[in-house]
């Protein structure tokens, strides 16, 4: 049976960012506190899963009070995402390197690069945690339309410079690369080196008919 939980709010914060509302007057927030409560929640999360790790377990890893950690964020929801959002570091900065199809292989080569840490498996829990918590997938909702809004900056400028045609559908493209890099990452566990994050890009430029 599906779980719900109190409906999502149109004001919903940034994934990453302080969800807890205007901060009341005080001390200060230690930044460091912050990195380890959510190295501290990854950790977590990758050895519970989502249904396992509690706030609790967060602050005595992390070496704080559970305030603290509320301080910053609401709830076990809100903490996971920004956590799994500060450990994927390649949607930082996009690559302008003059060429889309070097700016879409950088991109995807770098977000699914193989990494000895456990954000992968932090996301397919809570990908899997969010066809039956609609709290998780409506977060799980505003992560992904983040990361889209950075690639479609990639996107908007090959558009700008006549690579792609001016009915191009952007989502489409992105989904065509990424789409079976994800799968290989959360599923398969097959290849997702260069010459296969390549092999995706140049099949997606063709299909949407780029010059």
């Amino acid at each position: 049976m599906r779980r719900t939980s109190a409906p999502a709010q149109d004001d919903r914060p940034v994934v990453g960012e302080t969800a807890a509302g205007p901060r009341k007057p005080g001390r200060p927030r230690d930044p460091s506190a912050g990195k380890a409560i959510l190295d501290a929640t990854l950790l977590e999360l990758a050895d519970h899963g989502f249904a396992g790790f509690t706030i609790d377990q967060v602050a005595a890893r992390a070496g704080v009070s559970k305030a603290t950690i509320y301080r910053r964020w609401p709830g076990k929801e809100d903490l996971a995402f920004a956590a799994a959002a500060s450990a994927a570091k390649a949607w930082d900065t996009v690559p302008d390197t003059g060429s889309v199809r070097e700016d879409l292989i950088q991109l995807f080569d770098r977000a699914f690069e193989r990494k000895d840490n456990a954000a992968d498996a932090v996301m397919a829990g809570l990908i899997a945690e969010a066809i039956v918590n609609d709290k998780v997938r409506a977060l799980l909702e505003d992560y992904s339309r983040q990361r889209r809004a950075v690639s479609r900056t990639l996107v908007d400028r090959a558009l700008d410079r006549g690579e792609l045609p001016a009915d191009c559908d952007a989502d489409l493209l992105l989904e065509l690369v990424a789409g079976p890099l994800l799968y290989r990452s959360m599923i398969t566990g097959g290849s997702l080196e260069r010459p296969y994050v390549t092999t995706l890009v140049d099949a997606a430029l063709r299909a949407v008919g780029a010059t």
